[in-house]
């Protein structure tokens, strides 16, 4: 008498696997698919064996039933060495190398001949017998032929091994033996059956293996992005580990939203969710739309990734294509018309990201390392220009300027109406780079946000103004002060206060000799901590300018709490100056900080008409070409020299 009941439990496992994926709708994505698909092979292998063992055991005996029989016994005898075989693909696609299946492929010919002479061998069963036969009594009968199930299954062992050794470095310990475990499991359910056959215990096995794999390896919840719909940010590591790891040909679409942050505020979580989850959806659709093999993933903060399997170049080219073509194109939901601001750019892998580094570096910097352009980025095409490399190194190029003392102190004269002379400047910081040159404080300050480097940058700034003025050479300059920039990061350090008081305290410079300039952003990034460090610093004797205003919101409420001194017009102001709309504006505005007794600085002069214009204002400083460019500190002090010992209006 057959015991059913292990062949129960296989059943009512992997159809909890099943299940459970199908509820989730853990559907996408080639491994995921093999998952369900190991499901339903488990599941009706098991279901063959157990139909089998009922009769003799549950359904009586009788010639009638051989036939059944004889079929039942195939069908379990074709499941069950499809099993291993399936499997094998399952880790093939696990360990990403699936790439390695073509129809020229060896790896292909060793899966397909031995599983296909196991099928046609138990066709020809029902016409020889050679392999086992059903008498007329209904019993079951072993022949000679049986044997070649057995070899084929131990070749497929072998392969499992071979592939799992070989391969192993790709994955953790605990995920290679987990799957690894389907051998001996295996191994010892055949000899436990072959010693005692009605112990039917070899399906439940292989299906204990499976619900391991399924839950434990796989894991599903990590896999897929279950707001989006796509795989995940923790896939996308995982999969470009084992991808680098075997060197698997790929390209890439990298996808950033760029008003994926305004859109969240906007249209709230929920909405915004909907619409990445659409988004993720029509990006799934292209690929089969191409005939195409890809893995989307959403990488969060609007970040999309298309990996498109194998070298197919063109078609993914025609990919990028549609993607802009989609992107551009506004659309509805929820009676809102959303309009998708986008960058695109398309990479040979692992040809132009040679390191599974530079690949998770280039997904978190690309839209700033891609110009701004309404079409599909080669990034081959651009990644040997200087802009690029630039932008690529940049967080190399900020430690090594620290490190090596490659950043430079520049001053920019600040011209006063009331006194017709220079009396401050603006420190400005440059970076000479030993190998790109001069690079670009649009591209450094930030990247050095960022990756946190702006506190050793700001500390630098402080240190080396404090040591300038610290210099019997500025008391002679007659400058009153200079203007220090504080980032976003800088206002909101706790020991700011206490940094800067250690700084004037060991070059004896007095808080008159500093002003300190704030943005609106910072103003507006932590409130609590920013107003703590600007009236400690305030009281202090330290006093403040408001940089860039009318770049941010220009609330004028924070205008009107901070401690302000000098309100700084940013170039905007001086670029839309013959806008009549603009120059009103420009108008009202001078007028009440007037009345607020703040004074207006303004940035970007650049020709006398525009100094006339601002002066008739009654603007109180001007900072821009029109007197001077920023200088080095030895052209600085030369420059307050020559000019300071005239008017100089009369420049």
């Amino acid at each position: 008498m057959r015991i059913i009941y292990f062949d129960i439990c296989a059943i009512v496992l992997a159809l909890t696997v099943l299940a459970f994926f199908v509820y989730k709708k853990y559907t996408k994505g080639r491994t995921n698919r093999l998952i369900l698909a190991l499901s339903v092979l488990f599941f009706a292998a098991s279901a063959m064996d157990t139909f089998d063992s009922l009769f003799g055991t549950y359904i009586p005996q009788a010639p009638s039933n051989a036939t059944i029989q004889l079929i039942t016994n195939s069908l379990f005898y074709i499941l069950r060495n499809l099993v291993i075989p399936a499997y094998i693909l399952f880790i093939i696609s696990y360990y990403g190398i699936w790439y390695k299946l073509g129809k020229k492929s060896l790896l292909t010919w060793c899966l397909a001949v031995p599983t296909i002479v196991i099928v046609l061998a138990v066709i020809s069963n029902f016409f020889t017998g050679f392999m086992f036969y059903i008498d007329e009594n209904g019993v079951y009968h072993r022949n000679s032929g049986l044997t070649i199930i057995y070899i084929v299954g131990f070749y497929f062992i072998g392969v499992q091994a071979y592939l799992l050794l070989r391969y192993k470095n790709t994955i953790r310990r605990g995920e290679f033996f987990m799957l690894a475990s389907f051998i001996p499991l295996n191994l010892m359910a055949v000899v436990v059956q072959r010693v005692y056959p009605p112990l039917r215990v070899e399906m439940l096995a292989t299906t204990l293996t499976l619900f391991m794999i399924a839950t434990a390896v796989q894991r599903p919840e990590e896999v897929m992005d279950a707001v989006v719909g796509t795989m995940s940010m923790h896939a996308f590591f995982t999969d470009m580990h084992k991808a680098y790891s075997v060197g698997r040909p790929m390209n890439a679409v990298f996808i950033k939203i760029r008003n994926s942050k305004a859109l969240r505020n906007n249209l709230g979580i929920e909405t915004y969710n909907k619409v990445l989850k659409r988004v993720g959806e029509k990006f799934i659709q292209m690929g089969r739309i191409l005939n195409l093999y890809t893995d989307v993933y959403y990488n969060g903060r609007g970040v999309f990734v298309i990996i498109a399997e194998g070298d197919r170049y063109e078609q993914s080219l025609d990919l990028a294509r549609l993607v802009v073509a989609y992107l551009n194109e506004s659309f509805k939901l929820n009676n809102l018309e959303i309009r998708l601001n986008n960058k695109v750019c398309l990479s040979r892998l692992p040809q132009d990201l040679p390191t599974q580094q530079s690949l998770l570096r280039f997904n978190n910097t690309f839209h700033n390392l891609i110009p701004d352009m309404d079409q599909v980025i080669i990034l081959s095409e651009i990644s040997e220009s200087r802009d690029f490399k630039i932008k690529n190194d940049i967080n190399e190029i900020i430690k090594k300027g620290i490190e090596g003392n490659r950043f430079r102190m520049y001053y920019q004269p600040i011209y006063s109406v009331a006194e017709d002379r220079f009396v401050s400047a603006e420190a400005l910081i440059r970076l000479e780079d030993d190998q790109y040159g001069f690079v670009s404080p649009a591209i450094f300050i930030p990247a050095a946000e960022d990756s946190g480097a702006i506190h050793d940058i700001g500390d630098f700034v402080l240190e080396d103004v404090c040591r300038f003025i610290h210099r019997a050479e500025f008391a002679k300059s007659g400058l009153k002060y200079i203007e220090i920039n504080l980032s976003v990061t800088q206002c909101i350090e706790p020991r700011l206060v206490e940094k800067i008081r250690g700084l004037i305290s060991k070059y004896r410079v007095k808080t008159s000799q500093i002003n300190l300039e704030i943005t609106e952003t910072a103003v507006d990034y932590d409130p609590v901590i920013t107003d703590n460090n600007i009236f400690s610093l305030w009281n202090m004797g330290f006093r403040f300018s408001l940089d860039d205003y009318g770049t941010g919101y220009s609330n004028i409420k924070r205008v009107v709490s901070l401690p302000l001194d000098i309100i700084k017009f940013d170039k905007s102001f001086v670029d839309e100056m013959d806008d009549p709309k603009m120059w009103i504006a420009i108008v009202n505005t001078v007028d009440m900080l007037k009345k607020m007794n703040k004074k207006i600085l303004v940035e970007g002069v650049e020709d006398k008409r525009t100094l006339d214009r601002f002066i008739g204002l009654g603007c109180d400083y001007i900072q821009g070409f029109y007197f001077s460019k920023p200088l080095n500190q030895t052209d600085f002090l030369a420059f307050m020299k020559e000019h300071n010992s005239r008017k100089a209006s009369r420049l």
